[in-house]
């Protein structure tokens, strides 16, 4: 990278494919936050995704209502878990996508990127949803925790990063907003690295 930038700076052009590589080597690595909504969770039975959101650090966020399969229909749906998040079957029904989209436009808006998530049961649905339309992994789901002790970042860090989140995106329950400030909390640490 910074061999690239020395060529900007002498005036050296950089061809569309460079920028293209220069691009994709800060996204790899870099983390992004994944949370998903269920219809209910697993200690209360058989549940399935129905909603999936990504953010990444730099802000940028999307998120997919998941259409439910056929199949999923005979699963089980929490009043509880609808009362949390708001998301009732006909909503799902109206304007869920299809999983074949969801799973396609997730793992682009991922790309290179490294995905993490606040709890494993986020890889269980990403399994599930996999497995309901026959397609592979894209990608493992990587819990947050471990990126955390990777960068050496302290208890006291981490409380601090968490309630300035809370603070800042204070809406839970819904994958955006979760992944939203998931997406924050690592931004907050990033920054409090020492230069």
């Amino acid at each position: 990278m910074n061999r690239q930038r020395s060529r900007i700076r002498s005036g050296t052009t950089l061809t569309a494919a460079a920028m293209q590589d220069s691009l994709s080597g800060m996204a790899q690595n870099e983390p992004i936050l994944i949370d998903f909504e269920a219809s209910c969770l697993p200690e209360y039975g058989l549940s399935f995704p129905i909603e999936v959101a990504a953010a990444r650090i730099d802000g940028q966020s999307r998120a997919w209502l998941i259409r439910p399969l056929p199949v999923w229909k005979t699963w089980d749906w929490s009043e509880e878990a609808e009362a949390l998040h708001g998301i009732s079957i006909a909503t799902l029904e109206s304007e869920g996508l299809p999983p074949e989209q969801v799973l396609s436009e997730l793992t682009a808006f991922v790309g290179l990127r490294e995905p993490y998530s606040d709890a494993d049961l986020d890889q269980y649905w990403l399994e599930t949803l996999c497995q309901g339309i026959g397609a592979g992994l894209p990608f493992a789901i990587r819990f947050l925790g471990e990126w955390m002790a990777a960068q050496s970042c302290t208890r006291p860090e981490v409380d601090a990063a968490l309630e300035e989140a809370r603070v800042r995106l204070p809406q839970a329950h819904l994958a955006r907003a979760d992944a939203k400030r998931l997406a924050l909390v690592v931004r907050l640490l990033m920054e409090n690295e020492p230069a």
